[in-house]
Order: C-alpha cells, then sequence, then structure tokens
C-alpha cells in the first residue's frame, strides 16, 4: 500500500505512549513528548514508503523495456555506461550479429567515424539535460561491412537505477537511394528539358499545355508562357483536328501511346511539319491524368519525302514507258495485262486484246531510214492512244514494229469497232512509203481475241489468240483486219 510505512510507524508510536502513560504520571511534557515520537515516527514512515515506491518504479521501468524489446517493430538499444547493455531481436537482424556479440561494445564500434564526435554530443546532452532526440539521420556499419543509412529517435531514461539512453533505429537505405535515384532523374530531366531541340510538353485530359520546355521559341517562336494553359487544337493544322481529336478520345480510355506526323502553327501564322511520340500518364484508378509528348520538326524530311515521292513517281513513269514512242513499254504492259485480268475475272466480265503490225516497215527504214522509221513508229503510237477514249484502256508497244491495245469490259463487237477506229485513223496519217505520192501509204494489220476470265484460263492466252489472228490478217492481205470468230468460243 501507498502509506503503510507511515500508518505502521504511527500507531507503533502511539502504542508506545499509551504504555508509558501506566508507567508514569500524565503531564503536559509528557503529552508534547508522546506528540513528538509520533511525528517523528510519521516521518521515517514517509521516507520507507518513498524508498519502496522509487523501487517499484525502477522495477515497472525495466518491465517497461522488455516490453518494448518484445513488441517493438524497429530496432532497439539501450546504452549505458559507454556500451550497449540491451538490444531485441530486430537490431540483431539490423547489424547482422547476434546479442552476445554486442552487448558490451560501444555504439561507435557501429556508427561511422565521421558522425562519432556528434553522437557524443548528443549523448552527453541527453543525459545531462534530460532532452530528447527524433529523426536524425546517420550511417552505420553492419558486420558484413554494408553501410546502412539509419534514422534515430533517442530519449534518457533511468536502466537499473542508473542513467541510460535508448534508442529507436529505423532503416531508410532503401528510401534513401529512391529518393537520390528520384533526384537524379529530376536533374537528368531538367537538363534534357532545358537544352534539348525537341519540344516537351505535358498536357492534362483536356488538351490545355501545363508545361512545355523552352525549346518552344526555338522551334514555334512561342515562349512557354505563351502556350501554358492554352490548348493544343490553337496551334494544330485544321487538316488534323479530327485524328488528334481521335487518339485524344482513345488515350481517355485505354490507349497508352501514339506516334503520329502532324502540322503545328508558329507564331508567324506558318506551319512546320512535327513527329510528336506522346505517352498517357494514369492514376491507379486506370483514369487518366495527363499526357506526356515530345515533338522533333520533321518539315526538311517531310519535303525530301515528297520530292523523293515524286522523283520515285517520275521514275516509274520512265521505266514504264517507251523510250521511243512514248507509250508503255513491254514490261508494264505485262503487269497491267496481270492486273486488268484478275479484275475482269472477279466480276466475269469479258476482256479484248488488239495486236497491231506495220505492214512492210523494214522496207519503209530501207527506203526513208532509221530516222524516218522512228518518226513513223511515234506518229502511229500517239494516233493509237488518241483512239482510246476510256481511261482503263491501255496501249503499248509490244516490240519492233508490233503494238498491242487492252480493252478491259469489252465484248467482241466492242473490240471489233476499236479495231476499225485504230485502222481508219491510221490511214488518215497518211504516211508514204516514198517520197512520191504515188507510192502506197504506210498501214496497219490488226488481230484481236476476247475471252471471259475463268480459273481455266491465263492472260496469256489471250494475248496467244489475238497474235494468232493478226498472224491470219498478215498472211491473207496486209491493211486488213480479220474478226475472230472462234474468241467467243475460247
Amino acid at each position: 500500500m501507498k502509506y503503510t510505512g507511515r500508518i505502521t510507524l504511527l500507531i507503533l508510536s502511539i502504542m508506545v505512549s499509551i504504555i508509558e502513560s501506566f508507567s508514569e504520571a500524565t503531564s503536559i511534557w509528557s503529552i508534547l513528548e508522546a506528540i513528538l515520537f509520533a511525528a517523528i515516527a510519521y516521518l521515517l514512515g514517509w521516507v520507507y514508503d518513498k524508498t519502496i515506491h522509487y523501487k517499484n518504479k525502477a522495477e515497472m521501468s525495466e518491465t517497461r523495456l522488455w516490453d518494448l524489446l518484445k513488441f517493438s517493430p524497429e530496432p532497439f538499444l539501450v546504452y549505458q555506461d559507454e556500451m550497449i547493455v540491451l538490444v531485441n531481436d530486430k537490431f540483431e537482424e539490423l547489424v547482422q550479429s547476434t546479442s552476445n556479440q554486442i552487448i558490451g561494445k560501444s555504439i561507435f564500434h557501429y556508427v561511422l567515424p565521421d558522425y562519432h564526435s556528434t553522437i557524443k554530443q548528443w549523448l552527453q546532452e541527453m543525459i545531462e539535460g534530460n532532452i530528447s532526440i527524433d529523426r536524425v539521420e546517420l550511417k552505420i556499419n553492419t558486420t558484413h561491412n554494408n553501410v546502412l543509412d539509419i534514422e534515430i529517435s533517442s530519449a534518457p531514461i533511468v536502466y537499473n537505477n542508473k542513467p541510460a539512453v535508448e534508442l529507436f533505429l529505423r532503416d531508410i537505405t532503401k528510401r534513401n537511394r529512391l529518393e537520390d535515384e528520384l533526384r537524379k532523374n529530376e536533374e537528368l530531366f531538367r537538363f534534357i528539358t532545358e537544352n534539348t531541340t525537341d519540344l516537351i510538353s505535358y498536357l492534362n485530359p483536356n488538351g490545355n499545355y501545363e508545361y512545355l520546355s523552352p525549346s518552344s521559341k526555338c522551334m514555334l517562336d512561342f515562349n512557354q508562357e505563351e502556350m501554358i494553359g492554352r490548348n493544343l487544337f490553337e496551334y494544330l493544322h485544321r487538316d488534323e483536328v479530327e485524328s488528334v481529336t481521335r487518339l485524344i478520345l482513345e488515350a481517355d480510355s485505354n490507349l497508352d501511346f501514339a506516334s503520329l506526323s502532324h502540322r503545328v502553327k508558329k507564331k508567324d501564322g506558318t506551319y512546320i511539319w512535327v513527329e510528336t511520340n506522346a505517352r498517357t500518364i494514369r492514376k491507379n484508378s486506370r483514369k487518366l491524368e495527363g499526357i506526356v509528348a515530345v515533338s522533333r520538326e520533321i518539315t526538311d524530311r517531310i519535303e525530301k519525302e515528297k520530292r523523293l515521292h515524286e522523283t520515285n513517281i517520275m521514275l516509274r513513269f520512265i521505266s514504264n514507258m517507251d523510250g521511243l514512242t512514248g507509250i508503255a513499254n513491254r514490261r508494264y504492259f505485262d503487269e497491267k495485262l496481270q492486273e486488268e485480268w484478275n479484275r475482269t475475272k472477279r466480276s466475269s466480265l469479258p476482256f479484248s486484246a488488239i495486236m497491231i503490225d506495220i505492214d512492210y516497215f523494214k522496207k519503209y527504214n530501207d527506203f526513208n531510214g532509221h530516222l524516218a522509221g522512228d518518226d513513223c513508229l511515234r506518229r502511229i503510237a500517239i494516233a493509237l492512244k488518241e483512239t482510246l477514249k476510256r481511261t482503263c484502256d491501255f496501249a503499248a508497244r509490244y516490240g519492233g514494229e508490233e503494238f498491242v491495245i487492252l480493252l478491259p469490259e469489252t465484248d467482241e463487237q466492242g473490240a471489233a469497232h476499236v479495231a476499225d477506229l485504230l485502222h481508219a485513223n491510221i490511214k488518215k496519217l497518211n504516211i508514204p512509203y516514198m517520197s512520191t505520192a504515188k507510192e502506197p501509204i504506210v498501214s496497219i494489220s490488226v488481230g484481236y481475241a476476247t475471252l471471259i476470265p475463268d480459273e481455266y484460263s491465263k492472260p496469256e492466252d489471250l494475248i496467244k489468240l489475238a497474235d494468232t489472228e493478226l498472224y491470219v490478217a498478215k498472211e491473207s492481205r496486209k491493211n486488213q483486219f480479220i474478226f475472230n470468230q472462234y474468241s467467243h468460243l475460247a
């Protein structure tokens, strides 16, 4: 009980005074003597009660320490008389040693030398000034020489009736490494964004700029402040608005990355081509938080690609054309024949071909020379091409003085009509074999055929049939064309 000593001694003093009253006469001095004796007994009892109280408190303090050791999730130690006197299992794990190896060692055995003077000052201030220290960072060395970043909270205590210090430790090595990595990344990002010629931007889900790199001045002549808060659609070419709108709508749902080429307006109102790679940033709920975009000017590349495309078209045109006559050559004819054959085959439509040969062309060259022969070929090629009225009709030089015409979706009557026109138009050219007007004019022989393409026929079959009819025409009589009576059966 809290007052056990005082009550016990006070009762004893009263009993002694009563016993003495039986042996002596009662007087004022005897009464005063009894009161003084009772006061002294009470004082002695109070001293006894306080001694018991502090002893129990010290025992409770040690019990509290053991509870801390048992339940603390953090490493914990007690430091007393310049040595470690108590640790928990978490501290053993931290420094990779057992308690038997740790107890009795100085705390400076683990703390790196750079922190020794600071730790000594802390320990002295805590014991002398009864102050606490909270969340102080330092480095310690484990038994296996692993350097750890530690955060310490410490306070003075009484342990085994003597002043001591309790220390709670927290391993913050991983956190500091992450912070260092984040700091390095931030510095690297800042360096890149401030020095790159590419335009780096951050847009909110509404398409408003929240950040732009300084390169906006070089690329668009806009300062960062002039564009931040404005919407990207203010700077897009109207032809790209629809495609960019579609990408932003997709980004709001599930699109994570996109790459596109588009035009952006400069401060002077002109447009440049840029290539933009954009990536979405999402919250844990997958809701769109923003878009990071990196844009690079590609105006020169686009112009070069455009010129290259135009050059390729020209080269293809040149490679497809016969250099002398200016109409399609044999190689282009072969491609066109296969292409039109497949098209008419899908639609089950008739396909006609006309083979043309200039009569007595060798004799013409012998009489007039090769320059005149070349001119004759050119004039006939132009006449053949001008005879054709539909865009799908195709004329080519087949070889030497032979020409070929393809008539997709044309039946026998249509082919016969075109053959008649060809014959008449060549006759109108009135090209004489000799310089005298009495000599006959240049004429052609024509043979044609018609097929409906199917899985049992090939495009070469059509050309062979037309070529056969041309041979019959040349053998029977020049300046004639022969109707293929059997083409509709082929």
